[in-house]
């Protein structure tokens, strides 16, 4: 259905401009270093699979969509939808396909702001030829998943964020892609907002059998909606169902013990541990081989606990591992 073969885009350095002697001294110079995007990203996706792309900030999200909708050249490499080049063939791609951008952002300036909800969706349902005695059918059932009904009638331009993000959504809901894109579909949105959005992608896989690509900083987004994740930072890092990637880090561990203790404790208990002291209470979390819990209790067991859990390793343990929000273990 889907596939990213050697998928890789490098931008070209700012040129600062003519004015600027360094630069243009460089420009008619030396080749200048390429800013790497992405870097030999390669996945499948099944049909109807969600298929999460997990990374930070800057990892190459927006840019792995921009190709996906033909609005940019890979530097090398090919994305396949449903067989064809999403760049060199998208005409073949971009009927059977729909784009969530991030935020407010109308990449292709589809909806119009003095026409209402109603309206809007009428007009894409039509651009994506939805035939005339579905479309009625299909925007109700939208408006009502997504609890819009009430809003039917009003102005696009008179929304909340969250509620254009809504439409966006219900515009999948009428066209009924074979693909859908999500680039970070959530992203400064309310929990009961987030949880509509949500319940309306799974609609659409359960229903329709829509394939979905999910990119998202959210781990928690990742962890609920998707069958599978790539963590990445403009290049692969790891693959697999949420629940395995703890499990194959390149250090096994296996839990997470997270303790409160009396007093300012110094981290020297010779695992991979952090340690934050405010106000005479230290807070201490300790990642481990299960075949490392009982030693690291009875080393812990000299100081005043407060409080203690001993838990698995979530994919947000996994991704702050990886991302080296801690440091790394010797």
């Amino acid at each position: 259905m889907i596939e990213a073969m050697n998928l890789t885009k490098y931008y070209p350095p700012p040129f600062k401009g003519f004015l600027d002697l360094k630069s243009l001294k460089d420009f008619f110079g030396a080749p200048r270093e390429e800013i790497p995007a992405l870097i030999d990203l390669n996945f499948k996706v099944k049909e109807g699979e969600i298929f999460g792309l997990l990374g930070p900030n800057g990892a190459g999200k927006t840019t792995f969509c921009k190709i996906a909708n033909g609005l940019l050249l890979p530097t090398r490499g090919q994305l396949l939808i449903n067989g064809y080049d999403s760049v060199k063939e998208h005409k073949k791609v971009a009927k059977d396909m729909f784009t969530v951008f991030t935020g407010e952002r109308d990449m292709w300036g589809i909806f119009q702001w003095r026409l209402s909800i109603y309206k809007n969706l009428r007009f894409i349902a039509r651009l994506w030829k939805v035939s005339e005695s579905e479309i009625n059918k299909r925007i109700n059932y939208a408006l009502d998943l997504l609890n819009l009904k009430e809003k039917r009638n009003e102005w696009y331009q008179k929304l909340s964020a969250g509620m254009k993000q809504k439409v966006y959504i219900a515009s999948a809901l009428v066209i009924q892609p074979k693909v859908l894109i999500l680039d970070e579909p959530t992203v400064f949105l309310d929990i009961i907002t987030k949880s509509e959005i949500h319940n309306a992608i799974f609609e659409l896989v359960k229903e329709f059998g829509t394939t979905v690509i999910l990119t998202t900083h959210d781990l928690h987004e990742a962890e609920k909606l998707s069958d599978r994740v790539l963590l990445f930072s403009k290049k692969p890092i790891l693959e697999g169902k949420p629940e395995e990637i703890s499990k194959r880090l390149e250090v096994e561990f296996d839990k997470k013990v997270v303790a409160l203790v009396k007093g300012n404790v110094k981290c020297d208990f010779g695992f991979k541990v952090q340690c934050f002291s405010k106000d005479n209470v230290t807070r201490i979390v300790a990642y481990l081989r299960e075949s490392e819990v009982a030693q690291f209790l009875d080393g812990l067991s000299k100081y005043k606990i407060l409080s203690l859990k001993v838990e698995e390793l979530t994919l947000e343990d996994a991704f702050l591992l990886i991302f080296n929000h801690s440091k790394k273990v010797e």
